[in-house]
């Protein structure tokens, strides 16, 4: 056989091999990518359906088609699918989700706030790109990954947002909040949730420098924004940012956050609050501190950092990092009397 015609047959082999081996072949990468795409498609749907039952209505047509911006016979017959499977049941005012339908789409909305834990809290991804790539990922998880990465960040109740992160069991906490643009002038305030959608108004809200957790009141008013104070700066927020920025009600007045950072040596404090999530706050619980125990501030490293805690009788090394997460109260020692 002349060389020629066996390079170009052994061509035609890793051709063939490379378009139609299993698994890794061209064909069946493009088959994968198909699939994933649909499934994307389908449980995004889910999610729209599910939000729409929140907010007391239901979804629709044109509700589907403005969201994922398709055509209205595209969405007919993606509803047709999902009905199909047994996921969504169609009446006269909408699409509604049947029990098996609900159960997945809080499994991918519990796979993306996970998600956006594990990059905010250990990637450090900035929050305003969490949504996206969380968006991304959170179609190629199944339920055991899903189950591995919830025990990986310690079991965390909420994400970076403030959302409640389903449970295994499809459980989901509710809690009462109000915008903030609603919210009465002087009237302390917690700031439960900031709504990621749309991006370009959440980004407005990032930018002001708000997270969650934050006591805040409201300054004053006026035609186009508000003036928020948090105990010891003050912020300024649009009328259409503080729509997306939800707040419940404050036990106390608005007061500057004690951090245990903020104890010098020899000083006590007690354990108010945690500010932090997923691994961070684990260990932290593990090493004793709950809210109501004492720590006694011994001494820091020669640099500064870690320093040395005395908690529940064990020294302990925590990092600035750590103890900038640590609300406390001071406790006063009473001063010994110098009469006899």
């Amino acid at each position: 056989m002349p060389q020629y015609l066996l390079i170009v047959l052994l061509s035609l082999a890793l051709a063939s091999a490379a378009l139609l081996w299993p698994r890794i072949g061209i064909l069946e990468r493009l088959r994968t990518a198909r699939a994933l795409s649909e499934r994307a498609l389908l449980e995004d749907y889910l999610k729209h359906i599910h939000a729409r039952e929140l907010q007391g209505n239901l979804a629709t047509v044109e509700s589907l088609a403005g969201s994922f911006h398709q055509r209205m016979s595209s969405v007919v017959e993606q509803l047709a699918e999902l009905e199909k499977r047994g996921l969504v049941q169609i009446t006269g005012g909408g699409a509604i989700l049947t029990r098996q339908g609900s159960k997945l789409a809080l499994q991918v909305i519990r796979a993306h706030r996970l998600l956006e834990r594990y990059l905010f809290d250990e990637l450090r991804v900035p929050l305003g790109s969490l949504h996206e790539e969380a968006d991304r990922r959170e179609h190629t998880m199944s339920r055991a990954e899903i189950d591995a990465l919830e025990a990986r960040l310690g079991f965390p109740i909420r994400d970076p947002h403030g959302d409640p992160i389903p449970t295994g069991t499809g459980s989901i906490e509710r809690e009462e909040s109000h915008a903030l643009i609603d919210w009465e002038i002087g009237k302390p305030a917690m700031i439960v949730h900031l709504e990621d959608e749309p991006a370009a108004i959440f980004s407005q809200v990032v930018k002001s420098g708000l997270v969650t957790g934050m006591s805040i009141e409201i300054l004053e008013a006026d035609d186009g924004s508000l003036v928020l104070w948090d105990g010891e700066r003050e912020y300024e927020l649009t009328h259409v940012a503080a729509a997306n920025v939800f707040v419940r009600e404050l036990a106390h007045p608005v007061r500057p956050p004690l951090l245990l950072t903020s104890l010098r040596s020899g000083e006590k404090g007690r354990v108010v609050g945690l500010n932090n999530e997923g691994l961070s706050r684990r260990r932290l619980l593990d090493l004793g501190l709950t809210p109501g125990t004492e720590v006694l501030y011994e001494f820091d490293a020669a640099l500064g950092s870690p320093r040395a805690y005395r908690i529940r009788g064990a020294l302990v090394a925590l990092r600035s990092e750590e103890t900038d997460r640590i609300e406390i109260e001071r406790i006063v020692t009473p001063q010994p009397s110098d009469s006899p």
